[in-house]
C-alpha cells in the first residue's frame, strides 16, 4: 500500500536513553550520525540504481512491444501496461521523492504537486496489481476454457483503460485528505479521526494487496492443475505449444510473486503504524519504512529483468535493441572522429592570430 511519507508522519521517532555523562552523550550522538550518514548514502545509491534499471528496462519493453508486430498479443499488451505503470512510478516519483527526503521532508513543490505526487504512486501500484490480476484471468480463460470466446487485442485495450479508471477510484479519498501547509511547507494527511485513517489503511491493504493476490493465486493454481492434466500429450506440436504456455505462465507467476514480496514489507509497516502505533515502540521504524518504500520501487526495476531472463522472445529483442544502440553509438563516434581529423594543417593556419595571442596572454 503506497501512502505518503509526510512531514507529520515521517519525522523519525527515535527513543534514546538519556546518557549518564557527557562523553557517553557524544559517543551516542556520533554513532547515530554515522548510522544516519551510511543509511542516507545507501538509500541514494539504491534510488539511483533502481531509477536507471527501471527507466531503461521498462522503456525498452515498451519499444519492443510497440515496434514488433509479432509481439502485439493480449498478454504482451498487459505487460506493456505494467511497464507504463512502472515507468510512471519510477520516473515521476523517484526524482521528486529524493529531494523531499534530503530536506527532512520539507515539501518544496507547492499545493498542486501535494495532491498529485503521492496519489500517482498509489495509482500506479493499483494499476500494476490489477494488470497482473487481468493477466492471470486472461491466461486462466485461454488455458482452462480454450474453446470458448477469447479476449482479443482490441478488447484488451478497453480492459487496460478500465484498469486505470478503476484504479483511480480508491485513490480519490487520498487526493482529498492530502493538505499543503504553505507556512510549514508540509504535505500531510488530514483525517477527521484516527479511526477513519485506520479504515482507509485497511481498505488499501485489502483492495490493493490481499484480494487481488487471492484471485491471482486461484487462477494460477487452476492453470497448473489444467496443465498437469495435459502432460501426457503425445503429439509433438501440442507438446511444444504446451511447453511454451508453461514458460509464459512461469514468467507471469514469478512477476506476481516478486510484486507480492516487494509490496509486503510496506503493507506490514503501514498496518503496524496505524493499528499498533509502531513508531512509539520501535526506535528505527521510520528508517525501516523508508527502505520498504525503496523495495516498492525496486519491483519496477525487477520486472524487465524477469522478462529478459525467463522469456526467450524478450531476450532476443533486448539483445537486438542493445546491438542496434551499440552500432548507432559506434557510427556517431566514427563520424565525430572523421570530422575532427578533417581539419588540415592549411585550415589550422587560417585561424586568426588574435585568438592564439589572447589565449597565450590569458594563460600567463
Amino acid at each position: 500500500m503506497a501512502k505518503a511519507l509526510t512531514t507529520t508522519t515521517m519525522l523519525p521517532h527515535i527513543n534514546i536513553t538519556p546518557p549518564t555523562n557527557a562523553s557517553h552523550m557524544q559517543t551516542s550522538t556520533s554513532e547515530l550520525d554515522e548510522y544516519t550518514r551510511h543509511a542516507r548514502i545507501l538509500k541514494l545509491a539504491l534510488y539511483v540504481i533502481i531509477f536507471l534499471i527501471s527507466s531503461i528496462g521498462n522503456s525498452m519493453v515498451c519499444v519492443i512491444i510497440l515496434r514488433r508486430k509479432t509481439m502485439k498479443t493480449v498478454t504482451n499488451y498487459f505487460i506493456l501496461n505494467l511497464a507504463i505503470a512502472d515507468l510512471a512510478l519510477t520516473c515521476i516519483c523517484i526524482p521528486f521523492d529524493i529531494p523531499v527526503q534530503e530536506m527532512n521532508y520539507v515539501w518544496p513543490y507547492g499545493g498542486f504537486m501535494c495532491k498529485i505526487l503521492y496519489p500517482l504512486q498509489t495509482l500506479a501500484l493499483f494499476a500494476s496489481i490489477y494488470t497482473l490480476t487481468a493477466v492471470s484471468l486472461t491466461r486462466y480463460w485461454a488455458i482452462v476454457h480454450p474453446l470458448k470466446k477469447q479476449l482479443t487485442v482490441v478488447k484488451a485495450k478497453f480492459v487496460i483503460f478500465g484498469i486505470w479508471v478503476f484504479s483511480l477510484i480508491p485513490v480519490c479519498p487520498y487526493i482529498i485528505i492530502l493538505k499543503y501547509d504553505s507556512g510549514k511547507k508540509s504535505c500531510d494527511e488530514s483525517w477527521d479521526s484516527h479511526n477513519t485513517r485506520k479504515v482507509y489503511t485497511a481498505f488499501l491493504f485489502t483492495s490493493q494487496y490481499v484480494l487481488p493476490l487471492i484471485v491471482i493465486a486461484t487462477a494460477y493454481i487452476s492453470i497448473a492443475l489444467e496443465l498437469h492434466k495435459r502432460e501426457f500429450v503425445t503429439e509433438c506440436l501440442r507438446r511444444q505449444q504446451l511447453e511454451e504456455t508453461r514458460k509464459i505462465v512461469r514468467m507471469l507467476i514469478v512477476v506476481t510473486v516478486l510484486f507480492a514480496a516487494c509490496m509486503l514489507p510496506n503493507n506490514i509497516m503501514w498496518m503496524w503504524l496505524d493499528f499498533g502505533q509502531a513508531d512509539k515502540h520501535f526506535n528505527y521504524f521510520w528508517e525501516v519504512i523508508a527502505f520498504s518504500n525503496i523495495l516498492t520501487f525496486a519491483n519496477s526495476a525487477a520486472n524487465p529483468l524477469c522478462y529478459t531472463i525467463l522469456n526467450e522472445n524478450y531476450r532476443k529483442e533486448f539483445k537486438s535493441a542493445l546491438q542496434f544502440c551499440w552500432q548507432r553509438t559506434e557510427e556517431r563516434v566514427g563520424n565525430q572522429m572523421r570530422k575532427g581529423s578533417s581539419l588540415s594543417g592549411f585550415e589550422l593556419l587560417k585561424i586568426p592570430r588574435s585568438k592564439s595571442t589572447t589565449t597565450t596572454v590569458s594563460t600567463l
